[in-house]
C-alpha cells in the first residue's frame, strides 16, 4: 500500500480540523472523490479523482462535502477515521466501497474503526472493519440521520467493549452488518431512540464467549430481521429505561446465555421470532417490565437442549418473572420443549405445561405445542404490536390454500415465526426439436404452481427471441443452427418465480431414418420404461424414427423423433442413453460405410462404435472394431412399409412369412405381408427387406429361381437396382445378373429375374 506522508495526521485533523484545513478547494466541485491506497499516483494532498485517487480514507473525508460521494478501492486501510463534518437534507456524505462490484475496502488493525460524532445525513456503505480490540469499530455519537450498510466487522479475538456502539444517536439505521465479535456485538445506549437494526447477521466466533448480541437502552428503537446466534448473555437484550421496543423478525440460534430477554423494559414488543438451542430461557420477561408483547413467535428446545457450551440447561422456551406476570401477554405462540425440564413455561419460576400455564397465567390461549412446521402457517395475529407485513427476508405474507387461517387480525393467513412459508412454482419444461425447419417447442405445460396459480410463462430461446404469454406452450424457427440456452421462466399471481435452464442443438437434417441392426435384424427404438436404445422393435413406426443431422466437421448426431432427445454415449458399460436436447454431451458420430452396405456410427467422444452386443439387443457404445453387432442399415422412413403393385395384374407383391413360397402378385388387399422397407446400400444398390419374415429378398439360385424371401445378410443376389420409368412405374433389375425382376405369366407365376428389357410384367407401382 501507498504510504502518505500525512497518514499518521488522519486522527488529528479529524479531530481538530487546523491541521488539513486546506483541502483541495478543487474536490468540492465534484461529485465523486476517489480513494486507492495501492494506486502509484495516490495523494493526500491531491484532487481525490480517479486518475489521482487519496491515498487514505482519512483524506478523503477532510475533503468531503455533501452530497459527494467518496469511492473506496479495495485494499487494507490501516486507520481510525472520525468524520469532520455533515451532509445536508437530501444531500449526504456518502462514503462507499464495492459499488463496482470488485472486492471491498477494509480498515485493519488494532484500533481501526470509524467514528461519526456529532454529524448527521451520513452514509457508510459497504466498510470493512478487522482487527480491532479497544475502541468500537463503529462508534456512532451524536448523530443522526445516519445510515450505515453492508458492514463488516471481525474483532480480535482478544477485543473488549462492543464491536458497534450508538451513543445518543437518532433517527438512523444500521442494515445488512455482518458482525463477528468475541464480547457485545451491537449496543443502542438510553439517549439513543428511532434507530432500526435490520438484515443484520450478529454472532461471536464461539458460542461460549460472553457478551450481549444486542443490547437496546433507549427509546422507539427496532431490532428486526436480523439472525444472531451464540453470546453468554443474551442475543438480544432490552435494558431496563428501554420503551417502546420492537424486536421482530428475527432468527436467533444456538447459545449459553437467554434468547431474547426483556429487564424491566416498557412497552416491548417481541414478535415473530424464532428462537432455537438457547441454553436458557428463549424468550424471558422480568422485574418491573410492562406493556410487553410476546405473540407469534416459535420456540425450539431453548434451556434443555444439552449442548456441550451449556453450562445451565435450565431453561424454558418462555418465562415470565416477577411484576412482568401483571400486564404481559403471551399467545399465538409455537413451543417444544424436547428435554429436561418438560415443561416449556416458566411463571415466575414455577414450571408449567400449556395446560398449566393457561390455567395459571390465563395466557397463551392460542399457544401451540408443537415442533412441526405446518403448524406455524396462517395461525399468526397480525394486529399483535410489532407484527411486520413483510418476514425476516422481505417476503410478503402468503396464503397457503391447504392450511387453514386461524391467524386473527387484519391477515388472516400470516406465518408465526421469523419466516413466511412459501411455495415458489416450479417451472418444468419439455423440449422438441424440429430439424426440418430449425425450430423449438418449449411446452411448460407441467410446470408446478406455488400457493398461486401461475399467470405468466416467459419463454428464453436463446437467440434473442423472448416470449411472454399466459399460456404454457410456445414454438420458435432459428434462423441457423447452432447451439442455444434456452429457458422457461414462471411466476404466480403472487409474483413468485420458478426458472429452469436448457441447453439445445439446433441442426440440420440430413434425412429422417431406422436403424435395422444387422444382428438380428430388428429396429432399434427407446425401450418403454427406459432412456435407452434396444434392438427389438419389428417395422417402421413413429417409435423408431430418427432425425439424421449434420453436426459440423464430418460428423452426425442422430435425434429420436419419439423420445425428442438426442443419443448420447458416456463410457463403455453404460448404455447409450436419450436423455439431452444438446448433442454435446457424447452425441457426435462418424458414419462409416461399411462394404458391404451397411453403416456403423463410431462416437465422437469414446472413438468407439455403437453396437447391439448388449443383452437383448441393447446399445452401447464398447467396441473399437466392427462384427455384425456394430453393423446397421439405415432405412429412411420414406422407404419403409412400401407395396409394389405389379403392373401386369393390378395385384400387390405377396410374401409368405415362412418363406415357404416365393414372392408372387397374388393380393388384392394390404397387410404385413405385402410390406417391404427398401434399403439403400449404397451406389445406387437397394435391398429388399420382407415385413412377412424381416429377411431380405434373394434372386434364388444365380436367379434362375423365383424371387424369395430368405436370406439375413444382402449380398450381391440381394441387391437390385431403382429404375424410376417415364411413367413414374418402379422397376428392379437384379445386380448378380442384370435382369429385372417380372411378374411372370402376366402376374399369375411368382417373381423371377427374367426379361432384359423393361415390359409392362417388370413394371410395378410404388405405394
Amino acid at each position: 500500500m501507498h504510504s502518505s506522508p500525512l497518514a499518521g495526521l488522519t486522527v488529528l485533523a479529524m479531530a481538530g480540523g487546523s491541521l488539513l484545513a486546506t483541502s483541495p478547494a478543487q474536490a468540492a466541485g465534484t461529485t465523486y472523490l476517489y480513494v486507492n491506497g495501492s494506486a502509484t499516483s495516490c495523494s493526500d494532498t491531491g484532487l481525490g479523482s480517479s486518475t489521482q485517487p487519496f491515498c487514505t480514507i482519512g483524506a478523503s473525508a477532510t475533503a468531503a462535502q455533501a452530497g459527494q460521494t467518496v469511492r473506496i478501492a479495495s485494499g487494507d486501510y490501516p486507520e481510525r477515521v472520525a468524520l469532520p463534518r455533515s451532509g445536508a437534507t437530501d444531500a449526504p456524505i456518502v462514503f462507499e466501497t464495492g459499488w463496482d462490484g470488485t472486492s471491498r475496502a477494509t480498515l485493519t488493525g488494532a484500533t481501526a474503526g470509524v467514528v461519526v460524532a456529532g454529524r448527521h445525513d451520513v452514509v457508510l456503505r459497504g466498510l470493512r472493519i478487522t482487527g480491532s480490540l479497544g475502541a468500537p469499530a463503529l462508534d456512532l455519537r451524536d448523530s443522526s440521520t445516519v445510515t450505515v450498510d453492508q458492514l463488516d466487522v471481525v474483532r480480535a479475538g482478544t477485543a473488549t467493549g462492543a464491536a458497534v456502539q450508538l451513543t445518543a444517536v437518532t433517527r438512523s439505521s444500521l442494515r445488512r452488518a455482518h458482525v463477528v465479535t468475541p464480547v457485545t456485538g451491537v449496543t443502542l445506549d438510553a439517549a439513543t431512540s428511532g434507530v432500526t437494526l435490520t438484515s443484520s447477521t450478529i454472532s461471536s466466533p464461539s458460542v461460549a464467549t460472553s457478551g450481549t448480541g444486542v443490547q437496546v437502552a433507549g427509546t422507539g428503537n427496532a431490532v428486526l430481521n436480523n439472525t444472531v446466534g451464540g453470546f453468554a448473555a443474551s442475543a438480544i437484550a432490552v435494558e431496563s429505561v428501554a420503551t417502546g421496543t420492537v424486536v421482530a423478525n428475527n432468527q436467533i440460534t444456538g447459545g449459553p446465555g437467554y434468547g431474547i430477554r426483556n429487564q424491566a423494559a416498557t412497552g416491548t414488543a417481541i414478535t415473530n421470532n424464532s428462537v432455537q438451542y438457547r441454553c436458557r430461557d428463549g424468550v424471558r420477561v422480568e422485574g418491573a417490565s410492562t406493556g410487553v408483547s410476546v405473540q407469534n413467535n416459535v420456540l425450539f428446545n431453548n434451556g434443555s437442549w444439552a449442548q456441550d457450551y451449556c453450562v445451565q440447561r435450565d431453561g424454558y422456551e418462555i418465562g415470565v418473572y416477577g411484576d412482568a406476570r401483571q400486564d404481559t401477554i403471551v399467545d399465538y405462540n409455537n413451543v417444544w420443549h424436547g428435554g429436561y425440564p418438560l415443561s416449556p413455561y416458566s411463571w415466575d419460576g414455577t414450571p408449567l405445561t400449556l395446560a398449566a400455564f393457561r390455567a395459571t397465567a390465563g395466557q397463551g390461549a392460542h399457544d401451540r405445542e408443537t415442533d412441526y412446521n405446518l403448524n406455524n402457517q396462517d395461525s399468526a395475529n397480525s394486529a399483535a404490536p410489532g407484527y411486520q407485513t413483510t418476514d425476516r427476508t422481505g417476503g410478503a405474507r402468503v396464503d397457503n390454500p391447504d392450511v387453514p387461517n386461524t391467524g386473527v387480525g387484519p391477515v388472516a393467513y400470516a406465518d408465526r415465526g421469523s419466516g413466511e412459508a412459501y411455495l415458489n412454482p416450479v417451472a418444468k419444461a419439455d423440449v422438441t426439436l424440429d430439424l426440418g425447419t430449425l425450430s423449438a417447442t418449449m411446452d411448460a405445460s407441467a410446470s408446478v404452481p406455488g400457493f398461486d396459480p401461475i399467470t405468466t410463462y416467459r419463454f428464453d430461446f436463446g437467440d434473442g427471441t423472448v416470449v411472454t404469454q399466459s399460456t404454457p406452450v410456445a414454438t420458435h424457427r432459428y434462423a441457423n443452427p447452432g447451439r442455444y440456452s434456452i429457458s422457461v421462466w414462471v411466476s404466480g399471481a403472487d409474483a413468485r418465480t420458478g426458472t429452469t435452464f436448457r441447453t439445445v442443438s439446433v441442426l440440420r437434417r440430413i434425412s429422417t431414418v431406422a436403424l435395422l441392426a444387422r444382428s438380428n435384424l430388428k429396429y432399434v427404438s427407446p425401450p418403454a420404461s427406459a432412456h435407452g436404445l434396444v434392438a427389438d422393435h419389428y417395422g417402421v413406426d413413429s417409435v423408431d424414427r430418427f432425425d439424421l443431422a449434420d453436426s459440423g466437421s464430418g460428423q452426425v448426431a442422430l435425434y429420436s423423433r419419439s423420445a425428442n432427445r438426442y443419443v448420447s454415449t458416456s463410457d463403455a458399460t453404460t448404455p447409450v442413453d436419450l436423455t439431452y436436447t444438446n448433442a454435446d454431451n457424447g452425441g457426435y458420430f462418424a458414419l462409416v460405410r461399411n462394404s458391404d452396405g451397411s453403416v456403423s456410427l463410431r462416437s465422437a467422444s469414446s472413438n468407439r462404435y455403437l453396437s447391439t452386443s448388449g443383452s437383448g439387443g441393447t446399445v452401447y457404445a464398447n467396441q473399437f472394431t466392427i462384427s455384425r453387432f456394430e453393423q446397421f442399415h439405415l432405412v429412411n422412413v420414406a422407404d419403409a412399409n412400401r407395396t409394389l403393385k405389379a403392373r401386369a395384374n393390378a395385384r400387390y407383391v405377396t410374401a409368405s412369412n415362412t418363406a415357404a413360397s416365393p414372392l408372387i402378385a397374388n393380393a388384392t388387399g394390404i397387410g404385413v405381408a405385402q410390406k417391404y422397407d427398401l434399403v439403400d446400400l449404397g451406389n445406387s444398390q437397394w435391398a429388399i427387406f420382407a415385413r412377412a419374415n424381416n429377411r431380405f429378398v434373394t434372386a434364388t439360385n444365380a436367379g434362375t429361381l423365383p424371387l424369395i424371401n430368405t436370406n439375413v445378410v444382402p449380398g450381391t443376389w440381394e441387391k437390385f437396382a431403382r429404375i424410376t420409368n417415364s411413367d413414374g412405374s418402379l422397376s428392379l433389375r437384379s445386380v448378380g445378373n442384370s435382369r429385372y425382376v417380372t411378374a411372370d405369366n402376366a402376374g399369375a407365376s411368382p417373381l423371377i429375374t427374367k426379361h432384359t428389357a423393361i415390359t409392362s410384367w417388370d413394371q410395378y407401382t410404388l405405394g
